[in-house]
């Protein structure tokens, strides 16, 4: 869903600024500075929103490991007691 969102944002963004470009001519204003700013900060965004979200579902699966093997331990001993 992240990765939609994230083509979308890339996408619209880049059609958008196109088209003011293409409007205000080969002048570059604030205002049109200030958009590509800001566009790049949402993409900034996007993509760490990405990492964090890998990272945490990692961190799930290493945990579920952990509670696996922990929990084959306490069988295998339980059985030999």
């Amino acid at each position: 869903m992240l990765f939609i969102v994230g083509l979308l944002v890339l996408f619209i963004g880049y059609m958008l600024i196109n088209k003011v470009y293409v409007v205000e001519g080969s002048n570059l204003s604030w205002g049109f500075l200030q958009t590509i700013f800001l566009w790049l900060l949402m993409v900034i965004f996007i993509i760490m929103l990405a990492i964090g979200e890998d990272i945490k579902e990692g961190i799930l699966i290493q945990q579920l490991d952990e509670i696996k093997s922990l929990k084959e331990l306490m069988t295998r001993q339980k059985k030999k007691s």
